[in-house]
């Protein structure tokens, strides 16, 4: 495992020279947004010297007088974001936390312009990010060695899919990655302790600062994982982290340690099946596929995935209403105008007739005799103790009922609510030949 790591640890880290260089981008960034009322700072892996080689994410927060109202913080905060890029000539854009954010994408850099409050009071929630970037910066002074630690488990949570706490990923953010590999003091005790986790059950206070760690259950409700925030004890850091990301880092974590490969930190990309093979897939598993193809305006990448797992909950709740059993399904955006829900059916079709259950025999008998007057023509009859009739359904076929739910489109996302929307089926979900789109349905099947 040491020559591994070691070769990794070769691969990722920042060279000298890199770091130079972005130390003086990052000077030039700065004095473009000097004021005298705000003064910008440096957060994240980069000013932590966390950061992983050619992976570069430059984050300047405007620190703003706490005096200062919400409404000026704001329109203040984007007036500069879109100023800065408009002299380094990149288009901006309009991203959202608590309040709006500018963003936008010069040379090889992600660049996040996002107003803040100074002084530590937390008056909104990314007043934390600096008190982050602080406490992380002291814990490292004391822990040099941990940086090196800290590098491979972002690289290995990359290369399992499991880094990122956006919609997009429901994973482990930076911040978290940090506080769990200096919790446990090295990127192999933390897979060790990691593999040993049990679901819905870990949780960490690295500053010890509840008495009684067990309560936190309670506090966080449905939490996969809870490590408290050392700047805000009413926080859960690993809020973000679904259930799935978790299992698949434990998963991981235990399979790497029993057979350590490079292959975790760079997996190799996988050739998609062609569309013979795809096709020859889709005719043997027995199911029906049926894709809802979505025409969309352009959505803030977060609120996008949110409203297409919206979408396909609602989706799912609808049809299964009807008795229609779904096996599986999955989504695939190209995150700008067009998203695919997939449904793949064991059970599409179903008989004419079903049974509709009526009161229970011992209820009053007022309830019973509305039954029986409304389904008198079905033939009502007692089975278990209450009436139940033989009635026709209404949809007899999954292809029936969904002209309906898209008609009403219940529960589904803001922007999928009015998008234009097309359903193929089975085969016809090879239609769409986007490479993306291919490698995921590739993935899928």
């Amino acid at each position: 495992m040491d020559v591994i790591l070691k070769d990794v640890l070769k691969k990722i880290t920042p060279s000298e020279e890199e770091h130079e260089r972005e130390l003086k981008l990052v000077d030039s960034f700065m004095k473009k947004l000097e004021k005298k009322d705000i003064k910008p700072i440096l957060v994240g892996s980069l000013a932590k010297k966390t950061d992983l080689r050619g992976d570069k994410d430059v984050d300047i927060f405007l620190m703003f007088n706490p005096k200062v109202s919400r409404e000026t913080l704001e329109k203040r905060g984007l007036e500069l974001g879109r100023e800065f890029f408009r002299k380094l000539k990149v288009k901006p854009e309009i991203d959202y936390a608590e309040h709006p954010y500018v963003m936008g994408r010069y040379k090889d850099y992600d660049i996040e312009i996002v107003p803040c409050y100074s002084g530590g009071k937390m008056l909104s929630s990314v007043d934390r990010t600096p008190l982050h970037t602080h406490y992380i910066k002291r814990r490292l002074i004391a822990c040099k060695n941990v940086r090196n630690e800290i590098r491979l488990m972002k690289q290995f949570m990359k290369g399992i899919n499991v880094y990122g706490a956006e919609a997009k990923v429901q994973g482990f953010s930076g911040y978290l990655a940090e506080l769990l590999t200096l919790e446990y003091g090295s990127f192999e005790s933390l897979l060790k302790a990691t593999a040993k986790w049990k679901m819905g059950e870990i949780i960490l206070d690295p500053e010890k600062q509840w008495e009684d760690p067990k309560v936190l259950k309670h506090f966080f409700t449905n939490a996969s994982l809870i490590v408290i925030d050392p700047v805000d004890k009413d926080r859960n850091v690993a809020a973000a982290v679904s259930k799935q990301k978790l299992a698949e880092f434990i998963i991981a974590a235990a399979e790497f340690l029993k057979n350590p490969s490079m292959e975790y930190f760079f997996p190799k990309e996988k050739k998609p099946r062609s569309e013979k093979e795809l096709l020859k897939n889709i005719k043997q598993r027995g199911t029906k596929i049926i894709a809802f193809v979505f025409k969309h305006i352009r959505v803030n990448h977060n609120s996008l995935y949110d409203q297409i797992r919206m979408t396909e909950k609602a989706l799912k709740q609808e049809i299964q209403e009807y008795e229609f059993s779904i096996f599986r399904s999955g989504f695939w955006t190209d995150e700008k105008n067009t998203s695919i829900i997939l449904l793949e059916f064991d059970v599409w079709n179903l008989p004419r007739i079903k049974h509709h259950l009526g009161p229970p025999i011992d209820v009053d008998a007022s309830n019973q005799e509305r039954f029986l007057e409304k389904y008198r023509k079905d033939k009502p009859y007692v089975k278990d103790g209450r009436w139940v009739v033989n009635t026709e359904r209404e949809f007899k076929n999954v292809e029936q009922l969904l002209p309906m739910i898209l008609k009403e489109r219940r529960g589904f996302g803001k922007e999928f609510r009015k998008a234009k929307v097309q359903t193929l089926q089975d085969k016809e979900i090879l239609k769409i030949k986007d490479k993306k789109y291919r490698k995921y349905l590739d993935t899928f099947l």
